[in-house]
């Protein structure tokens, strides 16, 4: 049973994730940001379903770990897409990243599964499932926040013509995904402050919900944005020079 202020933190994520979907839908940016819109689905479906059948304790863990991991999949492609839509205007440098990710991710799923056949040390009075789980989840978040950070820094440092959807898109996940890792961390390693934690991360993700309703319209795909060292206009030229020049390279390398 949930204390009165999560549920009212769990009730706000709900109504600002519906909130968000109906947004997305109704100014047609689900076709932009299509992972993000199925994400966003997929976590909405989820939290309706756990409030249907949060009586039955066995039922809802079960929904509850596969409703996770869908979401954890559909993170994955979340990333990939804001891989897609940062580099859009070279795609062959936007194809190579998406498939280093995809690489990197799968024998992240495969050390972070090796790993749990590795530890089996439970803390007592927890469920060994939840906490597998949680520490697969835990390892698999920090990977899609490593490469989260490697784009927020690469789009910083090197003059990227970026949508500003695109930019509040990569920096909202990256706030969330960083609450997300270090709450189920913390989760492990103390589980008695559970509850608490929960809050933190349900109200980081409804702060995240409700700059996204505020800030993602259509508007938004029309304006454009050019980062990293606007200050230096010839230090701009260079590293565009060098991107365009790597782009060109990859390109060439793909048709052979």
């Amino acid at each position: 049973m949930l204390s009165p202020w999560l549920s009212a933190i769990w009730y706000l994520n709900l109504t600002a994730t519906l909130a968000l979907i109906a947004s997305l839908a109704g100014n047609g940016l689900f076709r932009v940001y299509r992972c993000l819109f199925a994400y966003l689905v997929a976590d909405a479906s989820q939290t309706l379903i756990l409030m249907a059948v949060r009586s039955h304790k066995s039922l809802y863990a079960y929904l509850y770990l596969g409703g996770q991991s869908v979401k954890l999949l559909l993170a994955v492609f979340v990333i990939l897409e804001l891989y897609r839509l940062a580099l859009e205007g070279r795609p062959a440098l936007a194809r190579f990243g998406r498939n280093v990710v995809s690489y990197w991710l799968a024998a992240a799923a495969a050390v972070a599964a090796l790993g749990l056949a590795l530890d089996r040390r439970v803390p007592p009075g927890r469920s060994p499932i939840l906490h597998y789980f949680n520490s697969f989840e835990r390892t698999m978040d920090a990977w899609l926040l490593i490469f989260l950070v490697m784009i927020s820094v690469f789009i910083a440092w090197f003059p990227i013509r970026l949508k500003r959807n695109g930019g509040l898109y990569i920096a909202g996940f990256a706030v969330y995904f960083l609450s997300r890792v270090i709450g189920l961390l913390l989760t492990n390693w103390v589980p008695a402050w559970k509850d608490r934690l929960d809050g933190v991360m349900l109200g980081v993700g409804s702060a995240c919900l409700l700059l996204w309703i505020a800030a993602l319209r259509r508007q938004g795909e029309e304006t454009t944005v050019v980062t990293g060292h606007r200050w230096d206009p010839a230090a701009m030229e260079r590293l565009s020079a060098q991107l365009d020049a790597i782009n060109a390279r990859l390109l060439t390398s793909s048709r052979r």
